[in-house]
């Protein structure tokens, strides 16, 4: 009977586990560094995404606050019709109609989500300043909604119903005396207010989150 080299054999097996360690170690780096590589990409593209919002709700707040300054003049007005010329009042009256949109430029995140891939980002403290900005844009697309919805329901039942298009066209702007719209200027000029408000804080919870994740990348 042939006798077993036992050294032999255990140096074999010792060789074999250690290869098998180093090829799962270099897997894990190879891993590691491919992760590494791929929440940079998501970091930089969120800072993208961010810098896109912030240029959006800054262009907006110039809208609202010319929007605002609108409702202001024909409030102006129905309290003291001399003050401006009713023709020029009834040509901001239609400008209230133009609505202003708001899209989050979520894409980045709601790819993270959907990929399972937010384990990526493994500081905490960043993690929840993302899902706590991302969650927070309900509260301004409702102050968003808000608006339009007095556009649809209001304001433009009022051009509908309320408004004699071949007497404004000959001159006879009466529709200006209706209460009903000083009633619908007085909602949007509050609506302008509240989707201002909510739009600063969506504006100051972006820099913050860019901020952060600039500090990450870094």
């Amino acid at each position: 009977m042939k006798r077993i080299n036992w050294k032999y054999a255990i140096g074999e097996i010792i060789i074999v586990i250690i290869g098998i360690t180093i090829a799962f170690s270099l897997n894990n780096i190879k891993e590691n560094r491919s992760n590494t590589d791929l929440k940079k990409q998501y970091l930089d593209n969120l800072a993208i995404d961010i810098e896109r919002e912030i240029a959006l709700l800054e262009e907006n707040e110039t809208k609202f606050n010319s929007k605002i300054k609108t409702t202001l003049q024909i409030q102006a007005f129905f309290r003291n019709p001399e003050i401006t010329k009713r023709d020029s009042i009834s040509r901001k009256v239609f400008v209230l109609a133009r609505l202003i949109n708001f899209t989050p430029q979520n894409t980045t995140y709601r790819t993270l989500v959907n990929s399972g891939d937010m384990k990526l980002i493994d500081n905490f403290d960043l993690r929840k300043s993302i899902e706590e900005h991302y969650s927070s844009h309900k509260n301004i697309l409702q102050d968003y909604q808000r608006i339009e919805k007095i556009n649809e329901k209001y304001l433009a039942d009022f051009f509908i119903h309320k408004m004699d298009y071949t007497k404004i066209r000959s001159g006879n702007l009466d529709f200006l005396e209706d209460p009903l719209l000083k009633n619908i200027v007085s909602s949007m000029n509050g609506a302008y207010y509240i989707v201002l408000e909510s739009g600063k804080k969506c504006l100051e919870s972006n820099k913050r989150l860019l901020e952060e994740i600039k500090k990450e990348s870094t």
